[in-house]
Parts: C-alpha cells; structure tokens; sequence
C-alpha cells in the first residue's frame, strides 16, 4: 500500500472528524487541559480513530462488488489496494483500538476513583455491536443492518453521532445532557446524508434493500431534508437552553448555512452536492461546539 492509500482507504477526513468529536464532547463538560484529563481523552481518541478506520476498511472489503459500480474509483475496486491487504490494515486498525480501550481502563483505575471507565466500555461495546450488526449476516441480524435500509442509516448516524458521548464518558461525565444533545444534531444530520448517499448507490445496491428503493428518490430526499430541519433544531438548541452562551450562537451560522445550502441541490437530484454540504455541516457544527465551550468567556 502506498502512503496515500492509508489516507484514502479508511476515509481520512472521516476518521478526522470522528476524532475530533472525541475532545469536543470532552469540552462541552469539563476543561480538558488538566494532565489526567488530557491524557484520558487523547486514548479515547486513539481507540475512536482505529475503530472508524478499521469499520470503514473492512466495509469497502465487504462492499467491493458493489464499489465496483458506484465508487470504482475507491482503492480497492480501482486495484490500487490488494483486499487481503485491506482487510489487514481494517483488523490492524480495530485492534489498536482494542489496544486503546485497555488503555483507558488501565489509566483510569491509576487515576480516578471509581469505574469511571464504565460509561467507555459500555458505548465501545456497544458500537462494536453496532459494527458487527451492519456488516455482516446473523451478527445477529439477518439480514444485516445495511441491507435493511433506513435501520443501516440509523446505525452508521448513531455511531457517529456517539462520539461526542464517549468524550465526555472520557472524563467521567457520559451523562451530562449537553452532549447527548449535541448527539442528536449530529445524528439527524447524518441520518439525513446516509439516506442522500443511498439515492446515490441505486444502481449498485443490488445486494439490498435501501429507503429509496422502497419509497422512490424523491421521497427520500424529502425524508433526508426532514432529518436536515430535525438536526438544525438540535445544533442551536443548546444555546436556547443557556447550556452554552446564547451569544456563541453566531458560530453555528456556517453550519446552518451549510444545511440549507444542500435544500436547493436535493431539489435539483445533485445529491452529491446535497451529501457534501451536509457534510460540511457535520464538521462546521462540530467546530462551533469547539468555539462554543472554548470562548464561553468571551459571550
């Protein structure tokens, strides 16, 4: 494999923004920069960065047939990444994660009192369920999630939209309300892009059963914009609710104008336009939270 290929083959950006959602929902909560706090959070990273990167390797080897008609230029189907070897690097990848989560329990046993570890294990666990679920047959689900169509959007959204909960678990707080919130925008938003991404595999989702298949692109699309208003409702109501500065709202402006500027490509059937600005969103959003909790002070 070449060094790009370990960028492109686990979807970097991705991988990235998963990652970062670890420290954001850290810092909704608590202020990170204490020692065992900051040490605590960069493992969860860690273990959430090897955990998306292995999913997303060993879905493109489970989904090569299909890749070959609606993303044939993806390193597996192009044949510029062997599938043995991309399923190595994916195993690799969950096992640092593995690696990570001992880790975080070692960590926290030597510095926290109590199993603070507990919420950690509990939402790793659970998204190794989720994991197994989506890909693959009679884990335990038959079919599997993906090939049940708006359950597979549901699954992927909440993997990504937990992230946020594992950062705040990292430091003991997974049940503060403000990142469960923060979750539910994130959720909506790419419960509303899974959905986009779906209308635009019809051709070579033929070993599924998708949401647009069932109720036609159109409708789909008016679901995905549904979900779009649904998380623009939770990426500002935390500042309704004074949990962060009512001020700092203005950092959720790009955000928002992302969301709405995917309205008119959903009109027009460009949803690889539409899948891009929301997105956008997913990480401008993501940002402002940052912004939010970093410059409180200054709201």
């Amino acid at each position: 494999m070449r060094v790009v290929d370990y960028w492109r083959l686990p979807r970097g950006i991705n991988v990235l923004m998963g990652t970062l959602a670890v420290p954001a929902g850290a810092l909704l909560v608590i202020d990170i920069s204490e020692s065992a706090a900051l040490h605590a959070v960069l493992l969860h990273a860690l273990s959430v960065a090897g955990f998306m990167a292995g999913w997303n390797t060993l879905n493109d080897v489970n989904d090569l047939e299909a890749d070959r008609i609606n993303r044939p230029d993806r390193p597996i189907p192009s044949g510029q990444v062997n599938l043995e070897a991309a399923r190595r690097f994916g195993l690799l990848m969950m096992g640092i994660s593995v690696a990570a989560l001992v880790g975080i329990i070692i960590h926290a046993e030597r510095t926290f009192d109590g199993l603070v570890w507990w919420d950690s294990i509990v939402i790793w666990l659970m998204a190794l369920f989720l994991f197994t679920s989506y890909e693959y047959d009679g884990l335990p689900f038959t079919p599997c999630l993906k090939r049940q169509g708006f359950k597979g959007n549901l699954a992927i959204s909440v993997l990504v939209s937990v992230l946020l909960v594992f950062g705040a678990a990292a430091v003991g707080e997974g049940l503060e309300p403000l990142p469960w919130i923060v979750a539910l925008a994130a959720l909506a938003i790419n419960t509303s892009r899974e959905i986009i991404k779906d209308v635009q595999d019809l051709a070579g989702d033929t070993d599924r059963t998708t949401l647009p298949m069932d109720i036609g692109p159109e409708q789909a699309r008016t679901y995905a914009w549904v979900c779009s208003l649904v998380g623009m409702v939770f990426l500002v109501l935390p500042y309704g609710l004074a949990m962060l500065p009512k001020g700092a709202i203005v950092l959720q402006l790009p955000a928002l104008l992302s969301v709405i500027m995917a309205k008119p490509k959903l009109i027009s059937g460009e949803d690889a336009r539409a899948s891009a600005h929301l997105k956008a969103a997913l990480f401008l959003g993501l940002l402002g939270f940052i912004a939010s909790a970093l410059l409180t002070d200054f709201f």
